[in-house]
């Protein structure tokens, strides 16, 4: 299986490095030099940080705001540069909303979609296309608090094989995630 990482910025970089033809052990010490020289406040509030909102009404930080307001209803669609938005900002979206959001990145730019209680409006032509656009599928979000809500459906694994790809995430309302993949 793959380590699950904190953040989907790390999952992201994770993604790339391997695809460069890094090894999980390359980018774990990699990682572990660009942490200690990090600032140690650096997390240290808890705006915007989805198992605040859930637990204790949080607002959203202003960045997930500003997303927010852009994906103001079921199938709205909103592109971004790569570095503002990740998946721990679409499960905080997630716990304000109740509603699943999903991330799909290609190059320096990201693509999210607002979905429902339920699902996002992303079958497996839609996927075919976004992946033939050279869109990558790199996360979604099931609303809930429990590890079971993490878990991919059916319909998950059909999106992931139109992508052609092995792995994706899946976040829930407190941010917590779970990588699923293709056998």
């Amino acid at each position: 299986g793959i380590a699950a990482y904190e953040d989907s910025e790390e999952y992201e970089e994770w993604l790339d490095f391997l695809e460069n033809g890094g090894t999980t052990e390359k980018y774990n010490k990699q990682r572990a030099r660009k942490k200690i020289s990090s600032p140690i406040n650096a997390r240290t509030t808890a705006l915007g940080k989805a198992s605040a909102i859930t637990q204790y009404n949080v607002e959203l930080n202003n960045r997930q705001k500003k997303l927010l307001e852009q994906l103001p209803e079921y199938d709205s669609t909103v592109i971004v540069v790569k570095s503002s938005v990740g998946m721990s900002d679409l499960a905080a979206l997630t716990a304000k909303t109740g509603v699943e959001f999903a991330l799909f990145t290609k190059g320096n730019e990201r693509m999210v979609v607002r979905g429902d209680t339920y699902s996002v409006n992303i079958g497996i032509d839609k996927a075919k296309e976004l992946a033939y656009n050279g869109y990558r599928w790199s996360g979604h979000t099931h609303p809930g608090i429990d590890y079971n809500c993490m878990i991919a459906s059916d319909n998950d694994y059909l999106i992931l094989e139109a992508f052609k790809q092995n792995r994706s995430v899946t976040y829930n309302s407190l941010g917590q995630h779970l990588t699923f993949e293709l056998e």
